[in-house]
Order: C-alpha cells, then structure tokens, then sequence
C-alpha cells in the first residue's frame, strides 16, 4: 500500500513591523503564504512561485526556519485526512521588483465558499489571529528571538492549547 505525503514550502515575511499572512473567510483563520512544491521545483523555488501568486510579491528566500508536520492519525485528523510536511523559510520582499496582482486565490479545502487574500498583520495584533497550525506562541518566540537555527515539530505534540 501506498502512503502520500505532501510537500510544501512557506514563507515568513516580516517587514516594518508586520508579517504576511494569508486570510481566509475575512479573518475566520490565517496561514503562511506558500503551498505545495511541484514536479521539477526545489521548496525554495516553490516559496517564491507561491508567494508571487498568492500577494502579487516577490521575494528572495532566506534561512529555513522551521519544518513542521501534520500527521492525521496522531492529530486526530483536526485538519482533515492528508499528512503533510511543510517547509518555512524567512523571505524578504525584492522591492526591486513591482508587485503584480495576485494570480491564485485559495480556497479552504472544507468549504469552498471561503477564500483567501494576502493580508499584512501588525507584529503587536498576532495573538488576535487563529493561525492554522496553531503556531503563535512559537511564531512569537522566533520573531523575538531572531533565532534562525532550523527545528522541527510535529503537530500533534506542538498543538497550543
């Protein structure tokens, strides 16, 4: 038997004080921007692209910060079915390059209704957001850390409470 794991690269960009998220539903719950890395592309090459689609943005790519990764079974399946590993990297806006609009809107993979848009989120308001993963309390401790060493967490046991 087969077992699928998805890939995917994400970006944490910091600039002026803010960070780029992605919202969806209007502020129901915010993401890293970034998605899955397609055949014939490195994670970082997959940052880029997905950042670009998603804010119009472009950015050069930085230090891998982090990996984390959702196994359902271990996770009680809280974000569906799919195990998945992504990859996040410190990514700073080439403000060289003019920013384009956006070519990709997402959608929430439970209810399609629920779309998504690049939203910068001021540093002092991210512990009014519901980040999926639940990630804030460790987001927090790398932004005022600048600690750029890489680790891993696996979900389940790095859930906040």
């Amino acid at each position: 038997m087969s077992h699928k794991i998805r890939v995917s690269s994400r970006s944490i960009i910091i600039q002026d004080n803010k960070i780029l998220l992605i919202c969806f539903g209007n502020g129901l719950y915010y993401n890293f921007p970034g998605g899955g890395i397609e055949k014939h592309e490195t994670a970082k090459q997959a940052v880029v692209r997905e950042v670009l689609e998603e804010s119009g943005l472009t950015v050069d790519v930085g230090e891998l910060v982090f990996s984390l990764e959702y196994e359902p079974f271990n996770c009680g399946y809280s974000y569906g079915d799919g195990h998945h590993i992504s990859f996040f990297f410190r990514c700073y806006v080439n403000n060289s390059i003019a920013p384009a609009e956006p070519s990709h809107t997402d959608v929430s993979p439970d209810d399609e209704s629920i779309t998504s848009a690049a939203e910068w989120v001021s540093l002092s308001e991210l512990h009014t957001v519901n980040f999926i993963p639940p990630i804030y309390d460790s987001l927090m401790k790398y932004i005022e850390t600048g600690v750029f060493s890489p680790s891993y967490w696996a979900e389940d046991a790095h859930l906040e409470k």
